[in-house]
């Protein structure tokens, strides 16, 4: 999904979000209150009031210290979470807890009032409302139910006046929630159109609601929620995905490509071209809607006043495989771990910047990008408690067409759903279902775009990829990691397929700190080890792009740099224990306290609630 920044549409929604403390409509104009008849006989009120609920949609977080993938220094220090490290609370929360009812009784006064409305609205309107409504009403309890189980189904406008014991709901099953949202998903499906005119871009499609359909299917069917399989279950997800992929690629929509090694790169600028990979997107627009999680993403001289987030670890660093295909742990993969940067996959090269990558930005072209400890400033390891300690930048939705002044431009759109991961939802549910050569074909299509090495034939996958089960989901586990690190996927992915046993086996977070060898530097390649940092790292910069094509910059890089592995927490409880209470987020208590017939999810403050199916 891609959204025009049409200024009535934005400002609309502005309206309605500047009401939403008030009683719904209940606001005044120059010519006196205005009714909720006349707001709902109004029909742009009525679409800004369904604008609103585009606020719902998650954006830009990314998780990336829970999944192992980045540590954010600036966040608390260089040490270990206490999700990594089991010392969560109920007051701690929980990642992306939702508990918004303020949204589902706006979505519930919506359905209470729209058949009043259908007189002043085109049937083409009045449709795509409702489906709208039912989508965000569907995904709204997708949401909660995904962190913590069953919640109360409320379909309608509950009145505060009401017998306080109608107001004490108690939590449906996790089954009932699923079901629910399933036929919440089912109503959208019938009622949205496949596309929208300009002035509409950005609505939430068919496509859409049938790719998030699959989604929530696969995670009822998943581990996490049911235990023992079930292969009903598995089926209707693998059914739910395969309509969603024909529907998608008849409405136009399928994996961006640029024929260049960068497309995993190039699509975070292309809106135009990548509109089609992008299925349900939260939409960006510089001036009226940006965002800053770049700001501490950057090198510090690069950005302003904030530094240290989303480092990549060295683990996340080494999961990924060769250019061809093969995991570096492979005798035959080519892999030299004293030149780990050299012949990996190239979506390495789009996602991490490692000492002595070009690292260009718009207000400085050629640039390298030095971390060596001590020589590069404030960009270097370890520069100061909080800014890079695991030895990497992530380059990954930077937009290096903006320098350091100006960064705050920046208006990359948030994937929410990317048709590649329609492709491997599939393929994890064909694999379960019997279809595992389909899997495959699925994993076989976002390898070749990713420009590996076709090799035999299998993209660097192993021979029983397609005919071995585990095999096979191994595969799209680690297809899931590299295609969508730093996205905000791999904790969900672990965690659906009760996975943290992936992150515990790591015992602890490691850095690969880069320190220059000034010996080998001055002897071998002439530089200046008398001179400032500064102009010690010019030297080094001026040797890489000033060199001829036969110059051995792998060799170069190696020569000069000694590297340390340490771990990145330094105290005496760095080690990485996740408990299997975790797998479900806990209800802040305060809710519980106002509610007496809530119960507690089990694991967490003795609570009694079962968010399994089976």
């Amino acid at each position: 999904m891609k959204i025009k920044f049409n200024k009535s549409l934005v400002l609309l929604g502005l309206i309605v979000l500047s009401m939403s403390c008030k009683k719904v409509f209940d606001v005044n104009h120059p010519g006196g209150p205005i009714t909720p008849e006349q707001e709902w006989g109004n029909p742009d009120f009525i679409k800004g009031y369904v604008t609103n609920f585009y606020n719902t949609l998650p954006s830009w977080n990314r998780n990336e210290e829970i999944s192992a993938e980045a540590f954010s220094g600036g966040s608390g220090g260089n040490a270990l979470n206490f999700f990594l490290t089991g010392k969560y609370t109920t007051q701690t929360g929980y990642p992306d807890r939702v508990w918004d009812w303020s949204s589902v009784r706006s979505i519930n006064n919506f359905f209470a009032n729209i058949d009043k409305s259908k007189s002043v609205l085109s049937a083409t309107d009045y449709q795509s409302l409702k489906g709208q409504a039912y989508f965000f009403r569907a995904y709204l309890y997708y949401r909660m139910v995904k962190v913590l189980g069953g919640v109360p189904i409320i379909t309608t406008v509950q009145d505060p006046t009401a017998d306080i014991n109608t107001l004490l709901v108690k939590r449906n099953s996790s089954l009932e929630c699923f079901e629910f949202i399933n036929k919440q998903l089912d109503s959208a499906i019938n009622l949205l159109p496949v596309s929208y005119d300009a002035d509409n871009t950005g609505r939430v499609t068919k496509g859409a609601a049938m790719a998030v359909k699959g989604e929530a299917l696969l995670l009822k069917a998943s581990p996490l929620f049911c235990k023992t399989p079930n292969a009903g279950y598995w089926n209707d997800a693998y059914s739910a995905l395969a309509s969603a992929k024909t529907e998608l690629d008849a409405d136009g929509f399928g994996l961006y490509t640029d024929n260049t090694l960068k497309t995993n790169e190039n699509m975070w600028y292309d809106k135009a071209g990548a509109a089609k990979e992008m299925i349900l997107s939260l939409r960006y627009h510089y001036p009226e809607k940006t965002n800053g999680f770049q700001q501490g993403q950057r090198p510090l001289t690069e950005t302003s006043g904030a530094a240290g987030s989303c480092d990549p670890t060295w683990e996340m660093v080494k999961e990924y495989p060769m250019k061809n295909g093969m995991d570096i742990s492979d005798p035959n993969s080519g892999y030299d771990p004293t030149e780990f940067w050299k012949n990996r996959d190239p979506r390495f090269y789009t996602a991490i910047v490692y000492n002595g990558a070009r690292y260009d930005f718009a207000d400085i072209t050629p640039r390298v990008q030095w971390i060596f400890n001590g020589i590069a400033g404030d960009d270097a390891y370890k520069a100061t408690a909080n800014y890079n300690i695991t030895g990497f930048y992530c380059r990954k939705g930077i937009d290096t067409t903006l320098g350091a002044v100006g960064w705050n431009h920046q208006a990359f759109d948030w994937p929410i759903i990317r048709y590649a991961e329609v492709l491997l939802n599939l393929a994890e549910a064909a694999n379960e279902t019997g279809h595992s050569g389909e899997a495959k074909n699925y994993i076989i299509q976002i390898r070749k775009r990713a420009h590996i090495d076709i090799g035999s034939g299998n993209y660097g996958l192993a021979a029983s990829v397609g005919t071995d089960y585990q095999s096979t989901l191994n595969a799209v586990m680690k297809e899931r990691e590299i295609e969508f690190a730093f996205e905000g996927k791999r904790f969900w992915d672990l965690r659906r397929r009760r996975m943290f046993s992936v992150l515990n086996s790591l015992g602890t977070l490691h850095a690969y700190g880069p320190y220059l060898n000034k010996a080998v530097a001055s002897t071998q390649y002439g530089v200046d080890i008398t001179q400032s940092n500064s102009a010690i790292a010019f030297q080094l910069s001026n040797i890489i792009v000033t060199s001829p094509a036969s110059f051995d910059r792998d060799g170069f890089l190696k020569a000069i740099t000694k590297y340390v592995y340490e771990p990145i927490d330094l105290s005496s409880t760095n080690q990485i224990q996740i408990p299997d209470s975790y797998y479900f987020g806990p209800i802040d208590p305060q809710y519980i306290l106002q509610n007496k017939n809530l119960q507690q999810n089990q694991g967490w403050d003795n609570g009694s609630f079962n968010p399994v199916i089976q």
